[in-house]
């Protein structure tokens, strides 16, 4: 049922009002924060969760479209766990839901225990709980996202910005950095539709960056569906890499810290471990997702936690991405440093490759490719296979959400890496 982040699928088809009732129903206690992003299928959705949550006795608490980390911000405010109604990055057709406990998504034990309770049944127990709105939630989180950054810095430089929320993020992120001095220009912040695909890819955003140009912007901020991913473009239209947008959040968060853990996945560059040990810090390295994440940033105290598809969890917020703090962070960030385009060249990229194949059976496939591998190197195969070479390594890894596998590599020299890149996308066509 549970994928990497939560439950996805497609409305209708894997995700329908009747899980959302009984998913709701047998999650809420002592209330239930619900929150949706701008899907098509998301009204509907939310009236069978709280519904369902409502049946079974428990208070609902009404958070309307909001952000993820809003939610999770919620669950603290109220003592009690929350639904996000969401599928994140994936297309419109998709839905699902994020499941959020005393601010951070749940773990891979309280999935389980949700699981074998929609497995077992449910049936309405009559309670009669009451649905109420909270319309302060935004509020607190910019409140708490103010917090975190130095407002002055950012009222004295004014910076102009673009946003590009293109979903639930367009509630918070556009006013947030107005009220932090930003001079903002706001696009694609309908309530109602996606205007681009979710996910906030070079490819999905290249529309964006003639636009940046021509309005003479200092940068600009992309988010996902559900807010919790964050691109950056410089003032050039370039998307930042994001290994080296994830290298230079690091170096601010670790920036006069007192704590030096960092919390990163298989996924992560040289590049970001050169970072972290530039600082003096520790890296602890986790399986893809931000469940694993938040959990290891949690167990060890860590000071920051982030993947290079621009989540970020920050110790100090809620302990799920908030791409709203990453938001005013960047903003933080170009204040003191300047021009993007001139600080990431400070963050030297090896030669790196990312491809994807579409899979009938990731599990299968994947079992397959592994035994087809005969690469000399040390591997670790907890979440895919990644192989670590002397100069440079792999990621074969199965999506969580979808039916895809995927390529990464990193490797000092452009030829090793377009020889390695040759023989595993042979490897891999042959065995999906």
């Amino acid at each position: 049922m549970f994928g990497t982040s939560g439950i996805r699928g497609i409305y209708g088809k894997d995700i329908t009002e009747g899980l959302a009732g009984k998913l709701a129903s047998v999650f809420a206690e002592a209330g239930l924060c619900l929150g949706r992003d701008i899907r098509t299928s998301g009204p509907s959705l939310f009236k069978a969760a709280a519904s369902g949550a409502l049946s079974a006795g428990s208070d609902v608490i009404d958070l309307g479209i909001v952000p993820t980390p809003t939610v999770a911000l919620a669950t603290k405010k109220h003592g009690c766990r929350g639904i996000m109604l969401t599928a994140s990055h994936n297309p419109p057709e998709y839905n699902g839901f994020k499941l959020i406990e005393h601010g951070k998504e749940i773990g891979k034990a309280m999935e389980k225990e949700v699981e074998r309770r929609c497995k077992e049944g449910w049936k309405a127990s009559g309670g009669n709980g009451t649905l109420v709105h909270d319309n302060d939630i935004l509020d607190d989180h910019k409140q708490m996202v103010m917090g975190m950054v130095d407002r002055k810095a950012v009222a004295r430089k004014k910076p102009k910005v673009v946003v590009d929320c293109n979903g639930a993020a367009s509630v918070i992120t556009p006013y947030l950095l107005s009220d932090l001095g930003c001079r903002v220009i706001s696009v694609n912040a309908s309530r109602d539709c996606f205007n681009r695909p979710s996910e906030p890819s070079r490819e999905n955003l290249a529309y964006l960056s003639r636009f940046v140009a021509d309005v003479g912007a200092d940068f600009a901020i992309a988010h996902d569906g559900d807010g919790d991913r964050c691109a950056v473009m410089d003032e050039k239209g370039d998307v930042l890499p994001l290994d080296a947008q994830l290298a230079i959040m690091i170096d601010h968060e670790m920036a006069g810290a007192k704590n030096r853990k960092v919390i990163s996945t298989v996924e992560a560059s040289l590049t970001i471990r050169d970072v972290v040990e530039k600082n003096g810090g520790t890296i602890m390295i986790t399986q893809v997702g931000s469940t694993f994440v938040g959990d290891a940033l949690e167990e060890k105290g860590a000071l920051f936690g982030g993947e290079p598809c621009g989540e970020y969890i920050y110790g100090e917020g809620v302990h799920v991405p908030d791409a709203v703090v990453a938001a005013a962070k960047f903003a933080e960030i170009f204040c003191e440093h300047g021009k993007f385009s001139r600080l990431r060249t400070r963050y030297p990229q090896h030669f790196m490759a990312r491809e994807r194949f579409q899979a009938k059976d990731n599990k299968a496939s994947m079992e397959k490719v592994k035994q087809a591998i005969a690469i000399e190197g040390e591997m670790r195969s907890d979440d895919g296979i990644r192989i670590d070479e002397e100069d440079g390594w792999l990621l074969i890894r199965a999506s969580g959400t979808e039916p895809i596998i995927r390529l990464t590599m990193e490797y000092k020299s452009k030829e090793k890496l377009e020889r390695r890149k040759k023989e595993m996308t042979e490897i891999i066509k042959k065995n999906i």
